[in-house]
């Protein structure tokens, strides 16, 4: 900092530290707390400009879009009449109004991940020595949180706008006619008589206007910001409202102040508190803070085994911007989304609000309805940018009054001191957290009225779902950040958890291209001019999160090795998470351990409400069973507990008599036809796609389901009347039991699969343009086949025919028989000798296929003996039987004269 530098920040902080002492009172503004915040001025940057204008918005209508029965048979008792002339925290509204000579269409819908199912408030007050002790606790209700968050559209393009929002069409990029963002917490409905009360901020065109109540404005107020005047008759007098735009420039300052004779000086911008901490900027201390390497192949490990506990990560600051490492990485990922959630996710957080953040709201309940109206604020913000809502699960609110003395339980709860910085506070804050454990909570978030001169927030570096606590006193890490309060919170409350999440800070002026501590604007441009969230300065601007950090929050989602963030923490939205120790009566839903729970300020003849016991003589309640007389006893068996939603699919069920419980709802298969026109049972709903759409839809005359067969959103689809060929998606959620995909069906708004028959029958039936002519191919396959296996067993058959009666053939090949000649009866011993058969002999000896390669030796031998050499005759004898006849194989016919055997060795026998 140079010497001119320093000397002009004390000349600043000597001007307001005068004017503050001469406005001391004024305007409802402590000067005393004033002073201490200026005279801190010269070790920071300077505190915000004041504002210049202001205006009261005159609300011109809140109009409620027509109410969606809940689903068949969801009767909870806690439910209000569809027609209930109150607003709802589930509703959807138009809210009109106008300032700045100009009327603002702001189309808001429920934030309904704000608030945690079972989240709860605990409540601080001083005890007798003059400690922090445990007051009472109850529960945060979700219905009691009127939280929204939506779209400013133009006037022109409002009308079509409301008939979208009744039918329930999710918000789609319409170009001109949206104006920018809204968030907005109501506070009061009002009624004919009176206007509502709000809170929250919305950008138009990239101006945003702020709104707030009155009390809060005065809270916060700096003495050079306008005073509250009402000139206009129907102006809102509860409401204040101004724009960044009104926020006095530098010179405009520097003229307010009387320093207007010569160029204003240049200040170097400094970051904030967030980079004083070692934690932040050391990777021996932050993983996050190191980069993957790739390991030198060693000669006795080539493919890294051995390595891989040391190769991890690099021990090294990030690199450069333009270089390698972390800020590379950020100028490659810049407006890149890979890596963030693909669908809806939430992480719940708890908040904290010391002594002094409540001491500047007034009381406990403002301080915690200012606290929701600012988390609504950020967590859109975070919603529309990384896909992750930031919820409530917990709030610890200490009482106005500060302890005498620190709690060794909760040290952070003390009163502003020039000894205790905001560095000091979030390391108690995070060894507190880590005490803690595992509560559900993935972050918990400081509320202080205790900024160090113009610091006011500080949070430790990607330590998203840390639930532990790390470090020595005075540095101890958790997942945990600290905000302060001020004219904008939820600006600082994004700011910081940003950090938590992963970010760095923005680069400022007078960055250098190649330092790799910021997160450039692009590639190659470093300073992002104080535009958005991260900014280390903060300035008034349209504030949304940066390119850079798009890319450098989603590419640490998904990191490797040091340079990840946990994510574990990150819950489908479509999930209550159970957390840990958030049982409690009071919150109107009977638990463990409890035998009724009648609510928080509910009176009940059956239950004790402080217990959540029944009293004496009862068995039931009737506020929290549905068979339960208000006698406190069973209901009889005539009296019915569950209406029948549809007399084609469902029966009504009745009590049994003996139970306060109702029976199980027993009701007809899911798709079993219960009309024409594709009507079918789903859950005992006699109901179709066509006409849910019809139902949901009727304000955009909507009559078609989409034709879109494998659709397992379980969401609303029609299809465009007015656009051929273009679906539009409903926020409404199908009947349960309705058919998704191919043979699945919906169950709480998510897909179930079926079996495998129910999917290839479904797709079969849903793609007949297809199944059709694939089911005629397969046929002429099939039957291609068989034909085919019947003519190879037709010709096997004749094959083997051939075989047999070649094989006879075989058997005749020798030649003509000779003929059959009848042979007289053996004569007697007496009789002469008579002459064999006059047969002649054959030439040559035909061949036959299984003896043609006998040699005649072999031959010879085979011979009988009546066709040796020399025999003149036949001669029968009784061993043979009869004299020789026929030939067959392995014989051969007789022949005469044969000539001697010689010795010579066998040859050959010639055909």
């Amino acid at each position: 900092m140079s010497p001119y530098s320093r000397i002009y920040s004390l000349l600043i902080a000597l001007v307001l530290g005068i004017q503050a002492r001469q406005n001391e009172g004024k305007d409802g503004f402590a000067g005393g707390d004033e002073l201490k915040l200026n005279s801190y001025v010269a070790a920071s940057s300077a505190p915000p400009r004041p504002i210049k204008r202001i205006a009261h918005p005159s609300t011109l209508s809140l109009d409620v879009l027509p109410r969606r029965s809940p689903p068949a048979g969801n009767y909870g008792r806690r439910s209000f009449p569809i027609d209930a002339p109150i607003l709802r925290h589930t509703d959807s509204f138009r809210l009109k109004l106008s300032a700045f000579d100009d009327v603002f269409h702001l189309h808001l819908r429920p934030n309904e991940h704000l608030i945690h199912p079972a989240a709860r408030i605990n409540h601080y007050r001083i005890g007798p020595d003059g400690k922090s002790v445990l007051s009472h606790t109850e529960p945060l209700l979700p219905d009691s949180v009127k939280a929204y968050w939506g779209e400013v559209v133009h006037a022109n393009a409002s009308p079509e706008r409301m008939r979208e929002d009744a039918a329930g069409v999710w918000p789609r990029p319409s170009g001109k006619s949206e104006l920018g963002w809204a968030r907005i917490t109501v506070h009061d409905a009002g009624d004919s008589s009176r206007a509502p009360v709000f809170e929250g901020a919305f950008s138009v065109n990239g101006d945003v206007h702020h709104v707030t109540t009155k009390e809060q404005y005065m809270r916060t107020k700096h003495h050079m910001d306008p005073h509250i005047q009402l000139i206009n008759e129907g102006d809102d007098e509860e409401l204040v409202i101004w724009r960044d735009s009104d926020v006095m420039t530098p010179h405009e300052h520097q003229a307010a102040l009387g320093l207007d004779n010569g160029p204003m000086p240049i200040v170097p911008a400094r970051t904030c508190a967030h980079d004083t901490l070692s934690f932040n900027t050391d990777p021996l201390e932050n993983q996050a803070l190191r980069r993957p390497i790739e390991p030198a192949t060693s000669w006795y490990d080539p493919f890294g085994f051995l390595d891989t506990r040391f190769a991890n990560s690099s021990l090294t600051r990030r690199d450069d911007v333009a270089g390698g490492g972390l800020g590379t990485n950020f100028v490659d990922n810049i407006g890149s989304n890979a890596g963030c959630p693909s669908t809806q996710k939430v992480v719940y957080m708890g908040v904290a609000a010391d002594c002094e953040y409540t001491k500047q709201y007034g009381s406990a309940s403002n301080a915690s309805q200012h606290i929701i109206a600012n988390f609504n604020t950020a967590s859109a913000l975070y919603k529309t940018t990384f896909n992750v809502s930031l919820g409530i699960v917990e709030l610890e609110v200490h009482d106005p009054q500060c302890p005498s003395a620190p709690d060794s339980a909760t040290p952070w709860n003390r009163a502003c001191s020039d000894t205790i910085t905001l560095n000091d506070r979030l390391s108690m804050f995070s060894d507190w957290r880590g005490k803690k454990g595992d509560d559900g909570a993935g972050l918990w978030h400081l509320m202080s009225g205790c900024p160090t001169g113009t610091e006011v927030g500080i949070a430790w570096l990607a330590t998203l779902c840390q639930t532990t606590a790390s470090g020595s006193p005075g540095s101890v890490v958790s997942g945990t950040a600290v905000s302060t309060s001020g004219r904008v919170e939820w600006q600082v409350i994004a700011h910081e958890i940003g950090h938590n999440f992963g970010a760095i800070h923005d680069c400022a002026d007078g960055c250098e291209s190649n330092s790799g501590q910021c997160c450039p604007l692009s590639a190659g441009s470093c300073s992002a001019n104080s535009q958005f969230i991260m900014s280390p300065v903060a300035q008034t601007s349209e504030m949304k999160f940066s390119p850079c950090t798009l890319g450098n929050i989603c590419s640490l989602m998904t990191g490797n090795s040091g340079g990840k963030t946990n994510t574990g923490c990150l819950i489908d939205a479509s999930n209550a998470r159970k957390t840990i120790s958030l049982q409690m009566c009071g919150n109107g839903i009977v638990e463990e351990g409890e035998e009724c729970d009648p609510g928080s300020g509910a009176e009940s003849s059956c239950c004790d409400a402080t217990t959540c016991k029944l009293r004496a003589g009862a068995v039931c309640d009737p506020q929290s069973s549905p068979c339960c007389t208000e006698q406190c006893g069973f209901a009889p068996t005539t009296q019915v507990c569950r209406p029948s939603k549809d007399n084609s699919c469902d029966t009504a069920e009745m009590c049994t008599g003996n139970s306060s419980s109702c029976p199980t709802d027993i009701f007809s298969p899911n798709g079993q036809s219960c009309g024409s026109g594709g009507l079918s049972c789903a859950n005992g709903v006699c109901t179709s796609l066509d006409k849910q759409c019809q139902i949901v839809g009727a304000s955009m005359n909507l009559k078609k389901a989409c034709p879109n067969q494998n659709d397992k959103s379980c969401q609303v689809s029609c299809q465009d009347p007015s656009v051929a060929n273009q679906c539009i998606i409903l926020q409404s959620a199908l009947v349960d039991g309705s058919p998704c995909g191919y043979g699945g069906t919906c169950v709480s708004g998510n897909c179930q699969t079926g079996s495998f028959l129910d999917t290839a029958k479904s797709w079969y039936t849903k793609n007949l343009q297809i199944s059709i002519p694939v089911t005629v191919v397969v046929g002429i396959i099939v039957i291609l086949i068989l034909w085919g296996l019947l003519r190879a067993m037709h010709r096997c058959a004749i094959g083997s025919g051939r075989k047999e009666r070649k094989s006879m053939r075989r058997l005749s090949s020798w030649g003509n028989a000779p003929p059959m000649v009848q042979i007289p009866p053996t004569p007697g011993p007496t009789a002469y000798p008579r002459p064999g058969p006059n047969v002649p002999p054959p030439s040559t000896y035909p061949r036959n296929s299984r003896h043609g390669t006998s040699n005649s030796w072999d031959r010879q031998q085979r011979q009988p003996p009546s066709l040796t050499p020399g025999y003149a005759g036949h001669r029968p004898s009784r061993s043979t039987g009869s004299a020789y006849e026929g030939q067959g194989q392995g014989h051969y016919a007789p022949q005469f004269n044969m000539p001697a055997p010689s010795h010579s060795p066998p040859q050959q026998r010639p055909y």
